[in-house]
């Protein structure tokens, strides 16, 4: 009969250590702005979002550092800085230093790229992020970087 009394608050025990420790993670979509006609000049590029992401760093000519959680997911997209209907696709993203955030040190897309979070670290991790213009096969590349909580 003990066992019977205990079960009810046993459960209950579990489902508020569930509750109070689970944070809703979020979905970070970067924007990449593309000035079509200096592609290559990073201080003509910049990075903007939606409001659930914190830039740290947002000055052109800089790296680009936004703050993100383990567990929360990164979008990619990009557009043109005027009305120019060739799309920019982004087509990948390369580890350049810092922990490696996510699952593997190249993410690769045709337009755009999602990625989760799923370890943090003490520096910020550091991407190029590659993108074409149109059907030019050439590729542009912006560093910027996300800043993590460290977590094991």
């Amino acid at each position: 009969m003990m066992i019977k009394a205990y079960s009810p608050l046993f459960l209950l025990l579990i489902f508020s250590c569930c509750v109070v420790n689970t944070k809703a993670q979020e979905l970070h979509k970067l924007i990449l702005t593309v000035d079509i006609d200096s592609p290559n000049q990073q201080e003509k590029q910049s990075l903007s979002s939606e409001s659930n992401t914190s830039f740290l760093i947002k000055s052109k000519g800089e790296n680009f550092t936004v703050w993100a959680n383990v567990g929360d997911s990164v979008l990619w997209k990009a557009k043109s800085s005027d009305k120019s209907t060739d799309p920019i696709n982004i087509i990948g993203v390369h580890y350049v230093s810092g922990p490696r955030i996510f699952t593997s040190n190249t993410l690769t897309g045709d337009g755009t790229i999602t990625a989760t979070i799923v370890r943090g670290g003490e520096e910020d991790y550091v991407y190029d992020l590659l993108y074409t213009i149109g059907s030019d096969p050439e590729i542009y590349t912006i560093t910027a970087a996300i800043k993590t909580k460290f977590s094991n």
